[in-house]
């Protein structure tokens, strides 16, 4: 009876080894398989420069088509009472439409 424990012990064992350089040799064979990590900068990325500056056409002009009449220098045409006073700009003096300060505010 020794003699069958034996044998059966060591076909075990056999098989237990077997199995495990089998286990190994598929993680190897994954390992060596799987894509290994780049860095993105590998020049697929190239910079753009900018192109030149187009102006836009008459359908493209910001704003409202009813501001169309008005010209580039008519900047207070705001739909508002022309006469009567406006604040101040941001560094405190007075717009060239309305040059006089009292109180203020500006007046034309």
């Amino acid at each position: 009876m020794r003699y069958g424990s034996s044998v059966a012990g060591k076909l075990v064992f056999v098989l237990v080894l077997l199995g495990l350089v089998a286990g190994a040799f598929a993680l190897r064979l994954a390992w060596e398989t799987l894509p290994s990590a780049q860095a993105q900068d590998d020049g697929q990325y190239q910079i753009q420069e900018p192109g030149d500056i187009q102006q836009p056409g008459s359908q493209q002009q910001p704003g409202s088509q009813q501001d169309a009449q008005y010209q580039d220098d008519d900047l207070f045409v705001s739909g508002g009472p022309s006469d009567g006073p406006v604040p101040l700009m941001p560094d405190g003096s007075c717009p060239k439409e309305f040059p006089v300060e009292r109180d203020g505010s500006c007046y034309p």
